[in-house]
């Protein structure tokens, strides 16, 4: 399929949604989406508006020096079937998206040990994005993790894998050290070991954690009662 100027609008949107996927959580890739939708779509042709848009979405998501190869990106999800494209996120409300269970994703209010949980895994993501393998995406991370949470209890796999997929902004649920939270960190090992080998796992683990236990919030220093 040729590139057109005039490609249908929700089309380039949903490639866009592909290509940014790769970079950027599901809630940022909807921010980035609105910054399209608000300044480039409809007001000049879709390759020169792309050109310029993927410069200024480097800049303001933090994607410096990423930009030809998103605009790649961009131009495959294109050129592929648009069966296969994500949907529009924009047409989608933030947090009432169907989950991977075929109903509205619905979940328990966050406790304090999904919230030690979330700190920790935001922690690793940040760790591992600074020197990422070849050939390894913020999206592949999520995929594994998604894949190796199918061990957990169907709950909290539930739980996991909607927080994980972006499907909702947060871990819900209560995840207590020596239960089910130790079991979500052992996911997180093995996915990263899997992607990154155990040395770069445990680098990550190691880093992560004492960032936890330096910070001002005493609950977030318990996290080693989840290892």
């Amino acid at each position: 399929m040729a590139v057109s100027p005039d490609h249908d609008a929700v089309v380039a949107r949903r490639a866009l949604a592909q290509a940014l996927g790769d970079y950027l959580d599901a809630a940022r890739v909807r921010d980035a989406l609105a910054l399209w939708s608000r300044s480039f779509e409809g007001r000049e042709s879709l390759i020169v508006g792309l050109n310029r848009y993927c410069r200024q979405v480097a800049q303001v998501f933090g994607l410096a020096g990423k930009e030809a190869e998103l605009h790649l990106k961009v131009f495959r999800a294109l050129q592929s079937d648009p069966r296969l494209l994500p949907d529009d996120p924009l047409t989608q409300p933030p947090h009432e998206r169907a989950d991977a269970f075929g109903a509205p994703s619905t979940q328990p209010p966050a406790s304090g040990s999904a919230a030690v949980l979330r700190r920790f895994y935001q922690a690793l993501e940040e760790q591992l994005a600074r020197d990422l393998p070849p050939g390894i995406t913020p999206a592949r991370v999520r995929r594994t993790l998604i894949r190796h949470a199918a061990t957990l209890p169907r709950a909290q796999q539930h739980a996991a894998s909607l927080w994980w997929s972006g499907q909702v902004s947060s871990l819900g649920g209560d995840w207590p050290a020596g239960g089910a939270g130790t079991a979500l960190v052992n996911v997180m090992y093995v996915a990263l070991a899997e992607l990154a080998g155990p040395v770069r796992a445990d680098q990550c683990f190691t880093e992560a954690v004492r960032r936890l236990e330096a910070s001002s919030d005493p609950g977030l220093a318990e996290i080693r009662r989840y290892l």
